[in-house]
């Protein structure tokens, strides 16, 4: 009786329990390797093409940006699904330090514009990140890779 009573407490205490999100899991790498060593990969459907074409506007309205040259890193985290979940982002110098390119005027109009990509395919069944790199130079967006 009493292993009864014991059982039946726990299965009531489990089923209680809200299970989190998909976006509150753990991210792994978008290169992932499964454990029987097939290769998994998280990517947007035409691939970089398609994240080009979603800044392009950016790109050519965007000019004498401060500081003049630098990198920009956005990690954007995507769910099981592909669906998007939040985003980090990395701005840096020439120098590798720390800075905020248009006093931070940029980044926001990059986030806004990578929150809203869709289509990403996501191979690996867990939460996962997709980088987008941007070069600086000369005050321009010089590259996206």
């Amino acid at each position: 009786m009493k292993k009864i009573s014991i059982f039946v407490f726990a299965l009531v205490f489990l089923s209680c329990i809200e299970k989190a999100s998909d976006c509150e899991d753990n991210s792994a790498p978008y290169w992932t390797v499964s454990v029987i060593g097939n290769p998994h990969n998280t990517r947007i459907q035409g691939e970089n093409i398609t994240i080009r074409k979603a800044f392009q506007e950016l790109v050519d309205t965007e000019i004498n940006i401060t500081p003049n040259n630098g990198f920009i890193t956005l990690k954007l985290h995507l769910d099981k699904s592909g669906n998007f979940c939040n985003q980090e982002n990395f701005q840096i110098d020439t120098d590798y330090q720390a800075t905020e390119f248009n006093d931070g005027d940029l980044i926001t109009k990059l986030e806004n514009i990578s929150s809203k990509l869709e289509g990403w395919l996501n191979d690996t069944e867990s939460k996962t990140y997709y980088l987008i790199r941007l070069k600086i130079q000369d005050g321009q967006i010089a590259e996206i890779f």
